[in-house]
Order: C-alpha cells, then structure tokens, then sequence
C-alpha cells in the first residue's frame, strides 16, 4: 500500500518566469511575469497559448520549479479551484 500523496498548498507563494530566448543552451536569463499563489499562477499557464507556455516555469516557495508539464498537470488536478 502506498502513502497518500501531500495535499498541495494552492495557496502558497509563487513566481510565474519566462525565459528569454537569448539565453545559451546552458544558461537561461529569466524575466518574472507574475507572483501570486500558486494556484493562480497555474491556472495563467494553462490559459497560456502553447508557444508562449514553453517558455515559462513556476518558482514554488521552498525551492521547488515546475516545468510547463508539471504545471499543466497540476491544472489538471482535481481539487484546483
């Protein structure tokens, strides 16, 4: 039997980033777009046409960073209100 996954913290502190396309193959600079909860920065992303969501992740508080397909699993996710 496996343990139940953590309850994820909609409410917690988020920035939304873009990279900018100028950046090498091993380096990217990042612009911040949004800070909010991360939540609401979920839904943005998933709002976001798909060229332009290629281009962004989320900045969880703590120090976790979700890629777009983290990210759109998460907009998937049933108890995103």
């Amino acid at each position: 039997m496996s343990a139940p996954k953590p309850a994820i913290d909609w409410n917690a502190t988020a920035t939304l980033q873009a990279r900018d396309d100028d950046g090498s193959e091993m380096h990217y600079n990042f612009a911040v777009l949004a800070t909010g909860p991360l939540g609401e920065l979920v839904r943005s992303v998933a709002a976001m046409p798909a060229d332009e969501r290629a281009r962004v992740v989320i900045d969880v508080a703590g120090g976790s960073t979700l890629n777009v397909g983290e990210i759109l699993a998460l907009a998937a996710h049933e108890d995103l209100a």
